[in-house]
């Protein structure tokens, strides 16, 4: 059968955007290599994405206000946000759900790996290794599969530049582990990651924890390892997951016929690592443009050009906050120091909600960027 859309990959990015197509009448198939796959991932969404999405309660399952930022000396600052929580999803679960919404919508959902992509004359031929799956034919592609983009290898897109090999580890709650239950916690620490960081993030049965670090530069495993250690956790985990995270956009990701969303595209904020907000805004705001394509012939490359446009600064910001402060244990000391400043934190936590640069004023302004030269000299 012929679609207007073949959609490929069935994370949060290429379910937002099949739910979005199908709604609109689009004719879209949603191909999803392992419908039990489950997404290495810590989980972590923000208020802003759970109302635009209406994402359930039931798939909340922690509601997070307060957080922990601790540094390489052992000092930690302790922050909330009193205008909001981070949402905590377990992905096989979320991950579900958002398929059954696009299915829900119209779209036509199957299980198959990508073998090849090819043209055919006003659109692609898809060839996939599930062999009761035959050849699919689309006018457009969504690609959505991934760090390892196979549509975007078979498709000639620029190369992912950066990206971040991260694992995580699950732990059933004991009595030693409870305490961990309500709060999130950020490590700062060059023991744990010489270049990104760790974290400790509660959910309903289990405490995720995990590490990354720029690929093929440490040992991941070593660095676990040692995490887990210093926190001071002896139980083993009941699950090990990995998985690659792009840290940086590619240098386009829209082409006349097809585009990137999601991790495939990159687009995973440098410094915090966060995806799935970025995810399913791209696949919502390529879904829009592929519409528009459609029915009133508008360029595709409409929705880098949205993407970039309101999420760019962000990037930025976090590309230059990682690359000044993530360098060496000093640096991150002056960092976390950073991070006891109310107004920072109050900032840093209106613009994660939302996604958008917070204006603060000008004596407010200063004062943060004077701390932050105080810092960086003291760290150097």
């Amino acid at each position: 059968m012929r679609y207007d859309v073949a959609v490929i990959g069935g994370g949060p990015s290429g379910a937002v955007a099949a739910a979005v197509l199908a709604k609109a009448g689009i004719s879209t198939i949603l191909i999803e290599r392992n419908l039990k796959n489950v997404k290495p991932c810590g989980g972590a969404i923000p208020l802003g994405l759970i109302k635009e999405f209406n994402i359930p309660d039931e798939l909340i399952e922690k509601k997070l206000s307060n957080m922990r930022a601790r540094s390489p000396k052992g000092r930690y600052i302790d922050m909330n946000m009193p205008n909001g929580y981070v949402g905590m999803v377990r992905r096989e679960k979320f991950d579900h759900y958002l398929r059954s919404e696009a299915e829900r919508a119209g779209a036509v959902l199957v299980e198959g790996l990508i073998k090849s992509i090819t043209h055919s004359g006003e659109g692609f031929v898809i060839n996939t290794l599930n062999d009761k799956l035959a050849p699919l034919r689309a006018r457009k592609i969504i690609g959505a599969d991934g760090a390892n983009s196979i549509t975007a290898n078979e498709l000639h897109f620029p190369p992912n530049e950066l990206k971040v090999i991260a694992m995580q580890q699950r732990f059933k709650y004991t009595p030693a582990i409870q305490k961990f239950s309500d709060i999130v916690e950020i490590w700062f620490d060059g023991e744990v990651s010489p270049d990104f960081y760790g974290w400790i993030f509660p959910k309903a049965d289990h405490l995720a924890i995990g590490t990354g670090t720029e690929d093929n530069h440490h040992n991941l495993k070593a660095l676990q390892k040692r995490f887990v250690e210093k926190i001071g956790i002896t139980d083993r985990p009941y699950l090990d997951e990995a998985a690659k995270i792009p840290m940086k956009p590619r240098r386009s990701f829209t082409q006349t016929k097809a585009i990137l969303v999601g991790d495939a595209a990159g687009l995973v904020t440098p410094a915090n690592g966060e995806g799935i907000f970025f995810a399913m805004r791209s696949g919502k705001l390529g879904a829009q443009a592929m519409i528009e394509n459609i029915k009133n012939k508008a360029p595709l490359h409409n929705y880098e050009k949205e993407f970039r446009k309101l999420y760019a600064p962000i990037f930025f910001g976090l590309e230059v906050l990682q690359s000044v402060y993530y360098r060496n244990d000093r640096l991150r000391e002056s960092f976390v120091a950073i991070c006891a400043d109310d107004d920072v934190q109050r900032i840093t936590f209106d613009s994660y909600l939302y996604k958008k640069m917070v204006p603060a004023p000008f004596s407010t302004q200063m004062k943060i960027f004077s701390k932050n030269i105080y810092h960086l000299i003291k760290g150097r």
